[in-house]
């Protein structure tokens, strides 16, 4: 089984329920071949669905056909992942008593406001990253002083001003499970002209059971994960999607049509050809979008082709990559120094930070990974 049909496979097992009879091409795929077996835990590892997967299976009587350590694998990983959301839960009612106490309203985003909104049926589905919430720009600065005096600290060393960053330097402590991003703009200031504080706050949904909790409306959270998946990391450039964004897309779509999201996003072009290409990994065909037009059949091609030819799509990131570092972000600072005082004060405080180095080079391992 080559890359394409493992990565749709995965995707058609997040939507099991939607085609039962799809069961039978699982056991299929994976009793013939054992390394497909192997290849499926890997992808699904890398696009952080496991756990989702582990919930499907036992739901559907696929785990007994797997050897018992692929098993206890999974078991693990899913108790696992459900131990840390709860301590996660716990981390964020601390965070909102304390902000509720300052008359402070944070509004969670992402993976957080999905757990907290109760999208994903099994509080163990869904791996967390950072806690990430937003806050009225008035209370910004205020929030990451509440936050530090909580014991929370930072080892990032600002070389721009904070209050003109999109969020505060990530926070972190040692005794709770996640990291902390408090955010002055819900995504990059470029693709915040329609997507703005104001209207996130305005449509804010309360989650009623806990104190000063708040999360986006259930359309501004899919269109803020197209935005951060697709426009800010880049997924339509470079034709990578997360199966874990797209299973968030397949429960949304139990709640809203996502078409009828599209009149509100800038990038409409961009968001068809994503929905569209939703629909096709999931086999979901026209779930998310009800046609596919030339920009969305061209998008997938490519998307298919990338991968297929999986090195040579690997190549290619890796070189528009360097063209980035070096002709915009290296030679763009470097000119803008010329005519600008912050970025010269930028340019200087990092080079006089003998621990930047370290952090600069374990940073593009990252960026080049």
């Amino acid at each position: 089984m080559n890359q394409k049909e493992l990565f749709y496979l995965a995707g058609q097992c997040l939507a099991l329920e939607e085609h039962i009879e799809f069961r039978e091409t699982i056991l299929f795929d994976f009793l013939s071949k054992k390394e497909n077996l192997e290849n499926f835990i890997f992808l699904c590892s890398n696009h952080l669905v496991l756990p989702v997967i582990y919930v499907k299976f036992k739901k559907y009587n696929l785990l007994e056909v797997f050897p018992s350590e692929f098993n206890q694998h999974l078991e693990e990983i899913y108790v696992l992942n459900k131990k840390r959301n709860f301590k996660i839960i716990q981390q964020i009612d601390e965070i909102s008593a304390r902000l509720a106490k300052e008359n402070i309203i944070p509004v969670y985003m992402k993976g957080t406001a999905n757990l907290l909104d109760g999208v994903y049926s099994d509080y163990g589905e869904r791996m967390m990253g950072d806690i990430d919430f937003l806050i009225p720009e008035k209370d910004y600065l205020k929030t990451a002083e509440l936050i530090i005096k909580m014991g929370y600290k930072t080892q990032r060393a600002n070389y721009y001003d904070v209050s003109t960053l999109k969020h505060y330097p990530r926070l972190f402590r040692a005794d709770v499970p996640a990291d902390v991003e408090i955010h002055r703009v819900p995504v990059n200031i470029k693709y915040s002209r329609q997507f703005t504080n104001e209207i996130i706050f305005r449509n804010k949904k309360i989650i009623s059971e806990k104190e000063n909790c708040f999360v986006p409306a259930d359309k501004h959270k899919v269109i803020h994960s197209f935005i951060h998946s697709q426009l800010s990391n880049s997924g339509h450039r470079f034709k990578q999607t997360s199966l874990r964004d797209l299973y968030d897309l397949y429960l949304f779509s139990k709640r809203l049509n996502p078409a009828s999201l599209i009149s509100e996003i800038e990038e409409k072009d961009k968001a068809i050809s994503y929905f569209v290409l939703g629909g096709r990994i999931l086999n979901l065909k026209n779930r998310f979008y009800h046609t596919e037009n030339k920009n969305a059949k061209r998008f997938c091609f490519f998307y298919d082709l990338s991968l297929t030819l999986k090195k040579t799509h690997r190549l290619y990131i890796l070189m528009y990559k360097f063209f980035q570092l070096i002709f915009v972000y290296y030679l763009g600072r470097l000119i803008k120094a010329v005519y600008q005082k912050s970025s010269r004060e930028y340019i200087f405080n990092r080079l006089k930070d003998r621990n930047w180095y370290s952090r600069h080079f374990r940073g593009l391992r990252k960026f080049f990974s």
